[in-house]
């Protein structure tokens, strides 16, 4: 069953990049709505009220950067910041008793742990099920703020990481941080700690083992960058769950619930947008369950997901967002056993947060979605365009709201309009004194200095990267510049114009094209894909349309000699029984240098080594996949020893040269031997048999299509007396005309893969064929199978 709900724009604030930054507020009472709370990257929290359309904001706090409550190293109860009134007084002592007691200080160091990245994580919590208290997180800082927005309690964590996520359950406190650490603080005390070298991208907290709400008994749900989904219990991995895609968002569709046939239900989304469940028992174990994957042009990750029973069915539907701005409701009515897709609609910039609630009506449920520039959009089952039978006039309930919105909206532009003259005055005191240094700060924010958030990720369907930017205003131009080799791929959801020029021969690049907005947009994707063997980097200089000046941050992304290769949990069994052929590397080098050496050559290497152990040198295995070719690389090392194995010469080949410039820096003699299996040939050549036979086939395709096309419109459209390869043709004419279009491009790529093979090979024979490339380049483009396989064999006659 499809879901009718009508959106509208609730209001808008500052930049929320960050994830999880907006909650509801439940109601006190039964017919009572909920409250927005939302917390902006500029380190304001505001709590919003909504009646017919009228914003109403209950309370502003702006000054959580600064605060001055408690020290560091622990958390401090009614410190400097102390809360006045009884009701603040009464929540002081029942919060208050979550949390070790401290020792006051209103010091300069009160505000230790604070940074400047604004509010990163939002979440609610309360004694008991009651959810009223509001929990912020900013830098190393955990800030508590009462139901009047005034800070009751804070907590300096005692790690170097920044906090990215918090969790608040009664008495205990779940931080995720940003270089991979999870912690667990209850009553103000650490009590858990576990890292993870890839990092986390999600927690979240369940009982596995049954619905008990005492907070001491929950296991944490960790999504990891490596794959996988970890189990910890009272701090230790009890269970590491593996999955094909990095993980970035979770939740427990059981939560608070008994196990279900001794399991729960866990739902997670991936970087390729799949939402997908496994089943995770008491101990640990899991067992995969449904996988629904994106159907959306852009393939933007999951950002974040919530339940809650939209299509009132008796069951909690899965609201998702995206990061390409989408927000779907996926539905179990049709089938217990596969959601299906209920309602989807885009807000134009990728979704921060997202929750269900009933905000602006008491009696109608509503999904609020928060954006990355700050726009908070609600899509609600109330009835908008029907006349509100208590308005004498007639109106319908959306005329209301958007009257009285317009109303809050006046307010807000004379507020503005008085800061604009504060900075005007700035601007002109700086004119008649530029030493001023507060008239030079008014300056600066008149350029329209703006946060870019930018992602760079490996499309692994696509074999390609995709490069999103996104910044809160109007975007003019993006420069894409690469010192690296690249292939610009259209982009389906891209309407912006491409320019490309010939960098200068001194300026090392090898790429530079200019993206300009045709409709205007904050969001642009750029799509590439780079040629394995080359290192260096891609930039992005971001152009936005502000006023009166132009503009531009600029960001950079690393690119890999082996940059096509992603990371493999395990490989399928026709994977693990193909021929492979091996590099050993000998020398004196830690476990540690390898590791190194290993994240300089390949992508998805955590910045310093997992410890598996107590035993540092025990060998480590990473397993890849290259997406483009499919072919595998095994690696394997500890102190001065390395094994590789790969089914593609190339892929060694490059790794040894990138050890070898990376021991040279290092002044470490590294041995190397290689040993070729001759198997490993004609199996990797089939791998890309297909794609050569099916650009072979396409300019045959083109070349009938207008034939075929003529003939099926002289027979009215009957195409009945065609072969099932003409319908096939006729039914897919476009997709094959954009394929054809793109084939010069393709085959160039293949025909370099296969060539550097060529190289390889007889490179580790001592014998030189490049005078041979030509005639291998013939054969390619005119593809035989046969002629290749001997030309290989040969190393010598094409014939």
């Amino acid at each position: 069953m499809e879901l009718d709900l009508s959106s509208s724009s609730l209001l808008t604030v500052r930049p929320c990049p960050h994830k999880q930054t907006m909650a509801l507020i439940p109601p006190s009472k039964d017919k009572s709505k909920h409250k927005l709370v939302i917390g902006e990257s500029s380190g304001r929290v505001s709590l919003f009220e909504f009646k017919r359309g009228e914003i109403n904001t209950a309370w502003t706090n702006e000054s959580l950067l600064n605060s001055s409550i408690g020290g560091t190293g622990g958390v401090v109860v009614g410190g400097a910041n102390d809360m006045a009134g009884g009701d603040d007084e009464t929540a002081r002592q029942r919060i208050g008793s979550m949390f070790s007691k401290g020792t006051s200080s209103a010091s300069a160091d009160g505000a230790a742990g604070a940074s400047n990245s604004g509010i990163t994580s939002l979440t609610l919590g309360g004694a008991g099920s009651k959810n009223d208290k509001v929990f912020v997180s900013n830098g190393l800082k955990v800030i508590g703020l009462s139901k009047k927005g005034k800070p009751f309690f804070t907590l300096t964590s005692n790690s170097s990481e920044a906090i990215q996520q918090i969790l608040v359950k009664n008495s205990s406190l779940w931080c995720r941080q940003s270089g991979g650490g999870y912690q667990k603080y209850v009553n103000g005390a650490e009590s858990e700690f576990y890292q993870v070298a890839e990092g986390v991208n999600w927690i979240e907290y369940e009982s596995l083992t049954s619905s008990c709400e005492d907070s001491e008994t929950h296991d944490a749900l960790l999504g990891c960058q490596d794959r996988s989904i970890r189990v910890i219990r009272k701090g230790e991995n009890i269970s590491t769950l593996g999955v094909d895609v990095c993980v970035t968002s979770l939740g427990c569709i059981d939560k608070n619930s008994e196990p279900v046939q001794n399991h729960k239900r866990v739902v997670f989304g991936t970087s390729s947008g799949t939402v997908a469940m496994i089943r995770i028992d008491g101990d640990g174990a899991g067992s995969h369950g449904w996988a629904v994957p994106s159907s959306g042009k852009s393939k933007g990750m999951v950002n974040v997901l919530t339940f809650s029973d939209i299509s009132h069915d008796g069951v909690d539907d899965i609201v998702v967002g995206w990061e390409d701005g989408t927000v779907s409701v996926l539905g179990f009515d049709i089938s217990p056993d596969m959601p299906q897709a209920q309602f989807s609609a885009n807000i134009g910039e990728s979704i921060s947060s997202v929750a269900c609630g009933r905000v602006s009506n008491a009696d109608y449920d509503e999904i609020v979605c928060l954006g990355f520039a700050g726009k908070v959009i609600s899509f609600t089952n109330e009835p908008l365009h029907t006349k509100d039978t208590q308005d004498k006039h007639g109106r319908t309930h959306a005329t209301i709201n958007n009257e009285n919105r317009i109303k809050s909206m006046k307010k807000e532009l004379e507020e503005m309009e008085g800061q604009i003259k504060t900075k005007k005055t700035l601007l002109a005191t700086k004119e008649k004194h530029p030493s001023d240094s507060n008239a030079i700060g008014a300056s600066a924010d008149l350029i329209g200095a703006f946060e870019a958030k930018t992602i760079f990720t490996l499309d692994e369907a696509e074999a390609a990267y995709l490069v999103n930017v996104e910044i809160p205003l109007e975007m003019n131009l993006v420069l894409l510049t690469s010192s690296v080799s690249v292939d610009l791929l259209d982009s389906e959801t891209s309407t912006a114009t491409v320019s490309r020029s010939i960098p200068a021969e001194e300026s090392g690049l090898k790429l530079s094209a200019c993206y300009r907005m045709v409709d205007g947009g904050s969001r642009l994707q750029m799509k590439v894909r780079t040629t394995e063997g080359e290192y260096g980097e891609i930039s992005a200089t971001i152009v936005g349309s502000s006023t009166p000046h132009k503009s531009a941050v600029v960001v950079k992304f690393p690119v890999k000699p082996l940059s096509l290769h992603c990371r493999a949990v395990a490989f399928r069994p026709d994977e693990a029984s193909r021929q492979l052929n091996t590099l050993t590397l000998r020398g004196s080098f830690t476990s540690n240098v390898a590791h190194e050496w290993v994240r300089a050559c390949l992508p998805e290497i955590p910045p310093f080594q997992p410890s598996l152990s107590d035993n540092e040198d025990e060998p480590r295995t990473l397993s890849f996949r290259n997406v483009f070719t499919g072919s595998i690389l095994q690696v394997n090392y500890s102190a001065n020893l390395m094994t590789l194995k790969s089914d593609n010469l190339s892929t060694l080949a490059i790794f040894k040269e990138c050890v070898s410039r990376e021991s040279t820096k290092r002044r470490v003699h590294v041995s190397d031997s290689v040993d070729v299996n001759e198997e490993s040939i004609p199996n990797f050549l089939g791998l890309m048999h297909n794609r050569l036979q099916h650009l072979l086939s396409l300019s045959r395709q083109v070349e009938i299509i207008e034939a075929i096309k003529e003939i099926n419109t002289a027979e009215a459209g009957d195409n009945e007396w065609m072969s099932p390869e003409y319908k096939e043709i006729l039914k897919k004419s476009d997709q094959i005309r954009a394929e054809h279009k793109m084939r010069p491009m393709i085959q160039n790529y293949l025909c370099a893969i296969i060539t550097d093979l060529f190289v390889d090979r007889h490179k580790l024979r001592g014998v030189d064929v490049k005078h041979r490339i030509p005639d291998l380049h013939a054969i390619i483009t005119d593809y035989d199978g046969d002629r290749l396989l001997h030309m290989f064999s040969l190393g010598f006659s094409a014939d």
